[in-house]
């Protein structure tokens, strides 16, 4: 729940400012649920399936089109999102495990099933509301570079000028970073780039959240 509320205050402060900033969060505590999402969204959504039963989704699961699930350009993986039809008025809470749509206007793509949910099977388009109601996370291992300095990151992962919120145990507050490159001498598994002040300050082992 903690980082729940990490990822919150990120939202917030990017409508507020695209400054690096630290974000207090000591004290503070909420409840996240159903009927307090954390960040809304409007768009087309559509849905996908066909060709895609038995292969591995963006997270490394196999697809099963039965599943309420999704695919998020951005949200990480197990996020929670409640999806509404604002043609039917019809809701339903899916997980995201799956990267997309690639086809431009579209903010989501559902599986068959959350689909067929909401009213969206036989139309194939439609537009949508979207509720993050919880947010997943990545983790990283930092490793401190002279190349990179204050609030600077660099990640294969991410494109250049993406903000990101990372957090630590170490660090009681999370800061707003940017990514600077993302084109890194190594690439292996789970390394984040960062520029020594950030390592100082949050350790080695940190937490990912996009908005």
């Amino acid at each position: 729940m903690a980082r729940y509320v990490l990822f919150l205050a990120f939202v917030c402060l990017l409508a507020a400012s695209c400054a690096p900033v630290t974000v207090p969060v000591a004290g503070y505590s909420s409840t996240h649920g159903h009927e307090h999402p954390i960040h809304t969204s409007e768009g087309l959504a559509s849905w996908y399936g066909p060709g895609f039963v038995g292969r591995s989704t963006a997270n490394g699961e196999i697809y099963d089109p039965n599943e309420l699930t999704a695919a998020h350009k951005t949200l990480p993986f197990d996020s929670q999102v409640r999806v509404t039809n604002l043609n039917t008025g019809k809701s339903v809470v899916v997980r995201i495990n799956d990267r997309g749509p690639f086809r431009a206007g579209r903010i989501i793509d559902l599986s068959p099933a959350a689909a067929e949910r909401i009213g969206l099977l036989r139309s194939g388009l439609a537009p949508v509301k979207l509720e993050l109601l919880t947010a997943g996370q990545a983790s990283a291992q930092a490793v401190p570079t002279g190349t990179l300095k204050g609030f600077e990151v660099a990640s294969p992962l991410y494109p250049i000028g993406q903000l990101l919120l990372l957090a630590s145990d170490q660090s009681t507050s999370p800061v707003i970073v940017r990514v600077a490159y993302n084109r890194v001498p190594e690439t292996r598994g789970g390394v984040f780039f960062v520029s020594k002040e950030l390592y100082q300050l949050l350790g080695r082992d940190v937490f990912i959240f996009t908005d």
